[in-house]
């Protein structure tokens, strides 16, 4: 059975479906703006979740606003401070990176630091993803433990809000569609790891992985000083 459209990527291939019907053909469309005929395809079947290198693509080849492409605005035109230079502090936050990989494995030694670099990420993926000045990192995850939903080397963005820190009683309510809510980075035993982590009877939290190679750990109650919760996973990418 096919899976329905949702509403707002609907709407998101309806208004690329339109820009893109000046021209003859993708093929062409496809020349202009320098994105892959293929993906102005699935843009246009409203069937695939915008990522943020296309819309910001789009937003800068047709001139347009990326509230108007998510059906935010009905205005296209972009604010007057992203004409002509288009001052992109107005479209994207600033976020830091940390030196360190977190393990989707058995586990890594790390000493976690920041570094001076930061990694430009959409305001509007924030702003669904995030409570507004939500404390962000970006880091890496390494190993196959939570395959297929995380793959090796994965681009990983963390809240580390003090909620975040925190694991409540039951996962919370998702924010979006990316958000899966019970994905942690946390220290174990000095080992940072990147896991699913949900709390039992008895006080106990189940340590768990997507690939079933991995078992899952339960960790006791008496256990749960060797544990601290770093933050919350509210983003990945697995191609970047």
């Amino acid at each position: 059975m096919k899976k329905p459209v949702r509403e707002d990527t609907r709407q998101f291939g309806e208004r690329v479906r339109a820009l893109v019907g000046r021209f003859d053909s993708l093929a062409e469309a496809a020349r202009f703006t320098g994105i892959p005929e293929q993906s102005l395809r699935n843009a246009c079947s409203g069937e695939h979740e915008p990522r943020s290198p296309l819309l910001l693509a789009l937003s800068e080849k047709f001139g347009v606003s990326l509230d108007y492409l998510l059906g935010l605005s009905d205005e296209p035109e972009p604010p007057a401070t992203m004409k002509g230079g288009r001052d992109v502090v107005d479209v994207v936050e600033r976020v830091k990176r940390l030196d360190i990989c977190a393990a989707a494995g058995a586990g890594a030694v790390n000493h976690m630091f920041a570094t001076e670099e930061t990694l430009a990420f959409p305001k509007w993926m924030l702003r669904r993803l995030a409570a507004a000045g939500a404390r962000l990192s970006f880091l890496r995850g390494q190993g196959d433990s939570m395959e297929p939903t995380i793959g090796d080397g994965a681009l990983l963005l963390v809240s580390e809000d003090e909620a975040d820190r925190l694991l409540p009683d039951r996962p919370p309510k998702p924010r979006s569609s990316w958000d899966q809510t019970d994905i942690y980075v946390f220290l174990l035993d000095g080992e940072l790891r990147v896991k699913r982590l949900r709390r039992a009877g008895r006080g106990s939290i189940v340590v768990s992985s997507d690939n079933s190679a991995y078992g899952p750990e339960v960790l006791l109650k008496a256990d749960l000083k060797r544990l601290e919760i770093c933050g919350r996973v509210i983003w990945w990418d697995n191609r970047l």
